[in-house]
């Protein structure tokens, strides 16, 4: 949550090293998923991730950088009671990364057209922080091709965030150092202590290009411009006139933790810090008031997770699977 405050939904980690093939991958926990890919559009097709199981469909959508092996540890938790999925967003990692099409609505029938590639008629989808957005925008242009929502930390109002944000001065952002990009351990363990838990080694690798001979990290597996695009393209979206149930896991924050939004507060100058601190109440408001309406939608839940990162099944992966089952149902 606070990369996504302060940077409008980038994280620390985005993209990987070789593109993977058709076939099994094991994931960190032995598990066993299927790659596969299926065409959105017109020269644009994504990475699918097929974990089996039984039941109807559940499909994970991951956050701004990650690609579907970010879920590698979770998804397989879920398979006694859905047939898991996840995908790999356009632009990052193994997915094609056009030049167009990174804005709110078109990621979005990015989802849909996936789902008829494989054959599915209606899904539950749990997206990851920006990619609420696009769970968003399914459930109000394709209610019928949904069964449920699970919003991860992924619960807010990003293009009004961003509105509000966008003429703050901006904290310097640290050199990462050099050990810390030595090798994909080093990156490993590096992105375990910024977001409070370890990514499954095949997120490491799919979403990072390292150095052949040396083993060092290069730089993120990404399409350079979709960052951009995609904070650019976010659209507003009415969380009161979904018509399907909703599970939203959020981050609690507590009073002072605010400031914790703003990584680098405390490197900017005197006046510049009084301005941040002005937009605080606003912004309190803008990142709960989804979650005032969820709660009042028929079916549905908000459960706010004190002492969790934006990672929540990483810091709270026993909770995260117990609220997800109990609202999947049978």
């Amino acid at each position: 949550m606070r990369k996504l405050v302060l940077l409008g939904g980038v994280m620390l980690c985005a993209c990987a090293a070789k593109t993977p093939g058709s076939g099994s991958t094991p994931s960190g926990t032995g598990s066993v998923h299927q790659v596969r890919r299926v065409t959105v559009a017109d020269g644009v097709e994504l990475e699918v991730l097929d974990f089996g199981g039984r039941g109807p469909a559940l499909v994970f959508l991951a956050g701004l950088g990650n690609t579907g092996h970010v879920f590698d540890e979770l998804a397989p938790r879920l398979t006694s009671q859905r047939h898991v999925w996840a995908l790999t967003r356009r632009g990052f990692g193994a997915s094609s990364w056009p030049e167009q099409g990174y804005d709110t609505a078109t990621l979005g029938a990015d989802v849909i057209h996936a789902l008829d590639g494989l054959g599915i008629e209606r899904a539950t989808l749990a997206g990851h922080s920006i990619a609420g957005g696009e769970l968003t925008w399914v459930g109000l242009h394709f209610p019928q091709r949904v069964e449920k929502l699970i919003y991860l930390d992924a619960a807010y109002a990003h293009a009004e965030v961003d509105d509000l944000l966008k003429d703050l001065p901006s904290p310097p952002v640290p050199e990462p150092a050099p050990e810390d990009q030595a090798s994909r351990a080093a990156v490993s363990a590096a992105v375990a202590r910024e977001v409070g838990g370890r990514f499954p080694e095949e997120e490491i690798e799919q979403a990072h290009v390292f150095d052949a001979t040396t083993g060092r990290l290069l730089g993120e597996r990404r399409w350079p411009g979709a960052l951009r695009r995609i904070r650019e393209g976010r659209a507003s979206l009415d969380f009161s006139s979904l018509r399907v149930p909703v599970l939203s896991l959020y981050v609690a924050y507590e009073g002072t933790r605010r400031e914790e939004a703003f990584t680098g507060l405390e490197l900017m100058s005197p006046a510049e810090q009084e301005k941040v601190r002005a937009v605080f109440p606003r912004l309190s408001q803008l990142l709960l008031a989804p979650q005032e309406a969820i709660r009042k939608l028929p079916g549905s839940k908000v459960v706010g997770l004190e002492g969790a990162e934006h990672y929540l099944w990483l810091t709270h992966p026993e909770q995260v699977v117990r609220e997800m089952t109990d609202f999947l149902g049978p």
